[in-house]
């Protein structure tokens, strides 16, 4: 079943003032990311934790704030006057050199501009343990999203059958009743000489093929069932669905370009209109 890239997890480890406090949060990103927040941790610690994360979490933006227990309490906190300066430097120049707008909240929290006169004692396998024990709990609430979005996933999928089944039987018809009104009309402007069939037959296949749509229905049909498929898998599918959703796309366009019948024209924009908001859906699973 798929996960839900968006979670949210607690974990503690240890006792008194030793315990650890971890929260994180992940919410959707094409690729992993991990910030860290709290306390400082030792540079090889903050890399065994992304390590971990990588393994378990996988991929979307991940926010790991990590704090001792009661410590707040025990230590005195100054304003980093240096670190807040060159922090709104870097955030200026940003904006002169490439015009992007930051605000310091994207950077930092305000724990990250208070230093402490006493660093705290940080045990790496308490702060790990706590780590794993909120990545439980975020993967607990991915499962549930993932369901959730899962259901409506398939319910769009249905409908996308339905609309294909519909604009498969319109074409179907159309395409005989085609034929003959192109005969007629052929007829009529040559004032019921006699024709050559088989030249007639000729340039009348070759108009009906340039809009037969047969070809973009079985494809979609085939994306569809591809789909369903990946939606029933333990490992991440959120970039295979996003490309299989692209060429329904581009299918659906080519038929609603093919095809003058209104009928299929008003199927089209309702297949547009779900797969838009597949595409919302998607941007959220693993």
């Amino acid at each position: 079943m798929i996960n839900s890239m968006t979670g949210f997890g607690r974990g503690s480890a240890g006792r008194g003032k030793n315990r650890i406090d971890v929260e994180i949060r992940a919410i959707n990103s094409r690729y992993l990311d991990t910030k860290f927040r709290g306390i400082q941790l030792d540079f090889q610690l903050e890399q065994e934790i992304k390590k971990i994360i990588e393994n378990e979490i996988q991929r979307g933006s991940v926010y790991v704030h990590v704090e001792i227990t009661n410590d707040l309490d025990s230590r005195k906190f100054t304003f980093d006057k240096d670190r807040f300066e060159s922090l709104r430097d870097i955030i200026k120049s940003v904006y002169v050199s490439y015009g992007q707008r930051l605000s310091l909240s994207d950077v930092v929290t305000t724990n990250d501009l208070l230093k402490s006169e006493s660093a705290p004692q940080v045990d790496g396998k308490v702060v790990v343990k706590a780590i794993n024990n909120a990545i439980v709990q975020l993967r607990e609430m991915r499962v549930k999203e993932g369901k959730v979005i899962y259901d409506d996933i398939i319910c769009r999928v249905k409908f996308l059958e339905g609309a294909l089944n519909k604009v498969e039987n319109v074409s179907e018809k159309y395409s005989s009743e085609k034929q003959l009104l192109l005969k007629n009309k052929i007829s009529d402007l040559i004032n019921d000489e006699k024709l050559d069939e088989s030249r007639l037959l000729q340039e009348l296949a070759y108009y009906i093929e340039r809009s037969d749509i047969t070809e973009e229905i079985v494809r979609s049909k085939s994306h569809i069932q591809q789909i369903k498929k990946y939606l029933e898998m333990q490992e991440p599918v959120g970039k295979r669905l996003n490309f299989l959703l692209q060429e329904i796309v581009r299918e659906i366009n080519t038929i609603g370009s093919k095809t003058p019948q209104t009928q299929i024209t008003l199927q089209v924009v309702e297949m547009k209109s779900e797969l838009e908001k597949m595409r919302e859906q998607l941007q959220n699973l693993l």
